[in-house]
């Protein structure tokens, strides 16, 4: 089987549960980067057991490309999964690839399709975006996709959005853009 297949996979079952646990979503509202030179520091130690001081609380809901962050907290019970922005400069693992608006086969009247099928088309997109991003094709990169798409109940509240995230599958955190860094 073609690694990319596998690749994807893994990340088709990894963003399907995140989306059950956290029925999660993002925000379309523009872009921004750093371009400084990224560096990777060490596995996370006492001092990286949080959020940096200066990170910023949001909602998937609310990520713009480029932004960078620490990942969502689990919670069930929560409209919209949190995540930590910081700066691309401050030590992160995700950074906002692109935000995008589902606009893939809808059910009868508009109805929900299936996470499988918002899934496939999201694997796809956020596929075709990776490279003019990162600078290499994603089934060539060491670094991987994360996905987040609208559950059956966020679907009901007019949620189309898709939100495509890059990070280091090796779980170190980075520091910079991952733009162009052709890794």
């Amino acid at each position: 089987m073609d690694p990319p297949v596998l690749r994807s996979a893994a990340v088709g079952v990894v963003a399907a549960v995140l989306v059950v646990a956290t029925a999660c979503s993002a925000r379309e509202s523009g872009s921004s980067t750093t371009t400084e030179d990224l560096t990777t520091t060490t596995p996370p130690t006492t001092a990286l057991s949080g959020p940096p001081v200066e990170a910023v609380a949001e909602g998937l809901r609310s990520v713009r490309p480029g932004q960078c962050f620490w990942p969502p907290r689990d919670d069930p019970g929560a409209e919209d999964a949190a995540v930590w922005i910081v700066d691309c400069s401050t030590p992160h693992r995700h950074e906002v690839l692109d935000v995008l608006v589902y606009d893939g086969p809808v059910g009868d009247e508009g109805r929900y399709p299936g996470s499988a099928i918002i899934q496939e088309w999201a694997d796809e997109q956020c596929v075709a975006r990776f490279e003019p991003f990162v600078g290499l094709p994603w089934s060539r990169s060491e670094l991987d996709l994360m996905m987040w798409w609208p559950s059956a109940a966020s679907w009901d509240r007019a949620d189309r959005e898709v939100v495509c995230a890059v990070f280091d599958p090796t779980g170190e955190y980075t520091t910079g853009s991952f733009r162009d860094r052709q890794r």
